[in-house]
């Protein structure tokens, strides 16, 4: 006889399902989670529509125009946990585990309905999480009549209509809480022009939907820009079966058309931030902005992104999790990652260099020499540029021993550190401060003496127009010089 006995133990279904809110997801990733739906089911169109209403509430509806699910097929999804995680998907199927259409609903509200069309025929189901809890029973309503459901109206002959009522997180309980509704549907929308910009867009081999918000047209956010000319794209390569991996470097932003143009690819929180890793499972954005620990997030990176694709058969390998918000990158990958990080940054590192190289190029007569000694780089004060020759050649020996002095000091007092850290937190709005107008009108005529020592006067112009900082204002240049250009 064996001694063990199994004894079952049914979950308390009122706890439970309260405790399924409570998974992760936000707002934004909640939605998503439901669109992925409407994608696999073969839409062509999605609307969301999430509007406050008079009472203090708040409805969301999602709607598409995809296969739909009859009668059966539509109470087997309320199910929760509908699909088995370890069986094989569809290519393109975006679902996990059978529970995302509950578990994203139920995060964000407490009544969540279905209605489904296919073949003429309209089913539908409601799980109200206050009833579960009442009367501690895994139920769900199914209607009868839906004509007076908040978007059905908008559901055509075949298709499915996802709503959300009494959604307590985002208003509280009862709609006591005070949200900026403009905000949050706002967000929304940049979160899902970012996560489904590949179906958005006219990609080749990626079905093409029509997203929409509110009635307004969701424009795809491609984090790599690869519309832009100056963007730079590595060839794909394969890292294993089932991995498939592209690094890009993101324009300059002298390559833009205008700073809100820079802005919008810089992503929420700017370059720096956003740089690293962008995972997609079928197409679809579920991780970025991260270097999975391989690397630091540095301002010299901070124009590399990082496409990495992976078929719907490396769930279990990539742990991903029920909200396809999180991964894990398996060793192999990260070993292979590891050793393109170098090569990764290099593009990104030579569009930052490459307008920091009058640092290093004798051709552009340099304030700052650029120099290595015993394996340090070292940044020293250039002595024999023209401007500082011409001042110290107008002193007295004392005077001119003194003055040396005093560039030692400035040129030992470069403030490392302070620059490191912020080119490395917010180089775009890290810079030096502007000469003023007199200032640099006796810099250029001083620079033009001392160059025309040895040099004509044409060619004292062009090294200056070639240089800075007088390329970049040229014309105040012309100007101190009493010339007219032609």
């Amino acid at each position: 006889m064996s001694e063990e006995e199994e004894i079952e133990l049914d979950p308390e279904p009122g706890i439970l399902i309260e405790s399924l809110r409570d998974v992760g997801y936000s707002f934004n990733s909640a939605v998503a989670d439901i669109i992925d739906n409407s994608i696999t089911a073969n839409s062509g169109n999605v609307s969301v529509f999430a509007l406050p209403f008079g009472d203090g509430g708040f409805k969301v509806a999602i709607i598409d125009d995809g296969d739909g699910l009859d009668h059966d097929e539509l109470l087997k999804a309320m199910r929760l946990g509908s699909s088995n995680p370890r069986l094989a998907r569809e290519a393109g199927d975006l679902g996990r585990f059978g529970l995302g259409l509950k578990t994203a609903s139920f995060s964000q509200c407490r009544r969540l309905t279905v209605v489904s069309r296919c073949d003429g025929d309209t089913s539908a189901f409601t799980w109200d999480l206050d009833t579960v809890v009442r009367s501690n029973k895994w139920t769900v309503i199914e209607l009868q009549d839906v004509s007076g459901l908040f978007g059905v109206d908008e559901l055509g002959e075949h298709g499915t209509l996802v709503l959300w009522e009494k959604v307590d997180r985002l208003t509280g309980e009862n709609g006591a809480g005070r949200v900026d509704y403009e905000r949050a549907i706002s967000e929304a929308q940049d979160h899902l022009a970012l996560v489904f910009h590949r179906f958005l867009g006219n990609e080749p081999g990626v079905p093409h939907i029509t997203l929409r918000v509110n009635g307004r047209v969701v424009e795809p956010l491609d984090p790599f820009n690869v519309e832009n000319p100056a963007t730079r794209a590595d060839s794909e390569e394969l890292v294993c079966p089932g991995v498939r991996l592209r690094s890009y470097t993101l324009p300059h932003v002298s390559k833009y058309a205008d700073k809100q143009e820079y802005e919008r690819y810089g992503l929420p929180g700017g370059y720096l931030r956003n740089q690293g890793v962008y995972l997609y499972r079928a197409k679809r954005l579920i991780i970025h902005s991260t270097w999975f620990g391989l690397a630091k997030k540095t301002a010299l990176t901070q124009l590399t992104r990082v496409r990495i694709d992976i078929d719907t058969d490396q769930d279990e390998v990539w742990k991903i999790d029920v909200k396809k918000t999180s991964a894990q990158m398996p060793e192999a990958v990260r070993k292979r990652v590891k050793q393109l990080i170098e090569v990764i940054g290099a593009p990104s590192r030579r569009v930052y260099r490459r307008r920091t190289a009058n640092l290093t190029s004798r051709e552009s007569y340099p304030v700052w020499n650029r120099s290595e000694k015993d394996e340090h780089v070292v940044y020293s004060i250039n002595e024999g540029h023209p401007v500082l020759a011409a001042f110290r050649n107008e002193l007295d020996d004392g005077q001119a021993k003194k003055f040396d002095s005093l560039m030692a000091f400035i040129g030992s007092m470069f403030p490392m550190e302070a620059l490191v850290y912020d080119i490395s937190n917010n180089s775009d709005n890290t810079s030096t401060e502007k000469m003023g107008s007199e200032d640099f009108a006796d810099t250029v005529r001083t620079f033009f003496a001392r160059m025309r020592q040895t040099s004509d006067d044409e060619e004292v112009l062009d090294i200056m127009h070639a240089v800075e900082p007088f390329k970049s204002r040229w014309s105040e240049t012309v100007t101190a010089l009493g010339i007219e250009e032609r």
